[in-house]
């Protein structure tokens, strides 16, 4: 059964927002020993868990927001209009899509799988093609830690090998 939780364990760590990748596959392959491929593919499944969630109470809010007329719906208006305007209409085609997976493939802390997925929803990009281009950046992004975690892994096993005579 410890198996199963630990799979569980990974992929709530990678729908984690701040965490996501760039702890789940550390932690898999470091700490609880899965093999790469394991790792990886838990690690994607969470993150794009996170993604889903994002569309679905984003579009959730937007549609309590349009049923209430409140200071906070009209904030909502504000924010989305504005973050649309900048990009116009569809005009996040020539680059911004581009800008998106590369946006989520950095593995740095601010850019991830949870700030593209609500830069995505902001900017009115439809969930299929806001699926496919942040589901590209996890996987650029999961190759990325994936060599760092192996790497790192493989040169500190490399230091505490003790040399034989």
């Amino acid at each position: 059964m410890s198996g199963f939780t630990d799979y569980l364990l990974v992929v709530g760590i990678a729908a984690t927002p701040i965490i996501e990748l760039r702890g789940s596959i550390p932690f898999a392959i470091g700490v609880l020993g899965m093999s790469i491929p394991v790792a990886v593919a838990l690690s994607l499944l969470g993150n794009i868990l996170l993604f889903i969630v994002v569309y679905l109470v984003g579009g959730w809010w937007i549609k309590l927001m349009d049923s209430h007329r409140s200071f906070l719906s009209r904030l909502t208006n504000v924010v989305l209009h504005r973050s649309r305007r900048v990009l116009g209409n569809g005009q996040y085609e020539k680059f911004g899509l581009l800008a998106l997976t590369v946006f989520v493939a950095v593995p740095l802390p601010m850019t991830g799988v949870l700030t593209g997925s609500v830069a995505a929803f902001l900017f009115g990009v439809p969930w299929r093609r806001a699926c496919l281009y942040v589901f590209l950046g996890m996987c650029l992004a999961a190759l990325v830690v994936t060599l760092i975690t192996t790497g790192v892994l493989s040169f500190l096993d490399f230091l505490l090998k003790q040399p034989t005579i």
